[in-house]
């Protein structure tokens, strides 16, 4: 292990790693999941830099292991592929994940502010992916009663959005907000 290769691996994890998780998130429905991933392909990334020839090519192949990685995550586990774009750079933008930053946090916060009725059942369905069906059943609720607190949870957190982060969504799915969202937020506080 080369010392050059950890200096890397370093500065590319503080560049990349925020937008490769978002990235992992949005594809996978597990938090856990992602998390693992990230750290798998941190360790391809950390144990092929130095097979790089052109450092301009980085990200473009730091989005290949990605999708790589992706796409063997799916055949494991018997979901349909993603398609690689092989002239695609793993870029992001900037201020978006930023925004992205500063949401997670305040949907930790604005879930742990939920009333446990309301909790239990979002965090089961959204972020642990298990099927409502069966959450329903664990929790001894009717489907459509179980289907009611997940859609009414969810709709109590957009309402703690909208107050708190002055936040809306443009058409093309971005996130359009008040630059000083964060710093007067008055649920979660400063970033």
């Amino acid at each position: 292990m080369e010392a050059r290769n950890i200096e890397d691996t370093d500065l590319i994890w503080e560049e990349f790693s925020g937008r490769i998780k978002a990235h992992l998130l949005r594809k996978l429905r597990r938090k856990d999941d992602a998390d693992d991933l990230l750290q798998e392909i941190f360790i391809k990334i950390h144990k092929h830099i130095g097979h790089l020839r052109e450092r301009a090519k980085l990200s473009s192949w730091i989005y290949r292991i990605v999708e790589n990685t992706l796409n063997d995550y799916y055949r494991k586990n018997g979901l349909p592929e993603t398609e690689l774009d092989e002239g695609k750079e793993y870029a992001g933008n900037r201020e978006q994940e930023n925004t992205m930053d500063g949401i997670t946090k305040c949907l930790g916060v604005f879930i742990d502010r939920l009333p446990e009725k309301y909790r239990e059942p979002l965090v089961l369905s959204d972020v642990e992916g298990m099927k409502q069906k069966d959450i329903a059943e664990k929790m001894h609720l009717s489907y459509s009663g179980l289907k009611s607190r997940v859609q009414r949870g969810r709709e109590m957190i957009r309402e703690m959005f909208v107050e708190c982060c002055r936040l809306s969504v443009k058409k093309d799915g971005t996130f359009n907000r008040d630059p000083e969202w964060m710093e007067d937020c008055t649920l979660c506080g400063p970033g």
